[in-house]
């Protein structure tokens, strides 16, 4: 395995912590569509309340639920982004770095489920 110099090792290092950094945005972004879920959700049950008095509200809470599981979605992927950032920075200390997908596997699949689940809702929901 060839040396490498101490600006190699600094470039990975930065590398390293902006991925991070990236997946902290990207949990973010994820916790915020997820509040605005559950925001949009009280509010579409409030409004005929006020303006519309007699009339009935849906009684479903599932886009409650979905939005709260994209917060823990979001906070999940902050969480793991952070432990692997810390396995990369052992493995580059020791200099055995191995790429792995499995992160990245489970947030997307974790988040298209979620999202099937939000567009079938939208789609029985149109139709009631």
């Amino acid at each position: 395995m060839k040396l490498k110099n101490d600006q190699d090792l600094i470039n990975e290092y930065q590398s390293n912590e902006r991925t991070l950094l990236a997946w902290i945005r990207t949990g973010m972004g994820i916790m915020v569509f997820g509040f605005v879920a559950v925001k949009f959700s009280l509010f579409i049950k409030q409004l005929p309340a006020k303006y519309l008095p007699d009339s009935t509200v849906p009684g479903s809470n599932f886009s409650i639920y979905i939005g709260i599981g994209l917060l823990i979605a979001g906070a999940l992927t902050i969480l793991l982004s952070y432990f692997r950032y810390m396995q990369t920075v052992k493995l580059l200390q020791q200099g055995k770095f191995q790429y792995s997908t499995r992160l990245l596997t489970f947030i997307a699949m974790t988040l298209f489920f979620m999202s099937i689940a939000l567009i079938a809702y939208l789609i029985v929901a149109s139709y009631e």
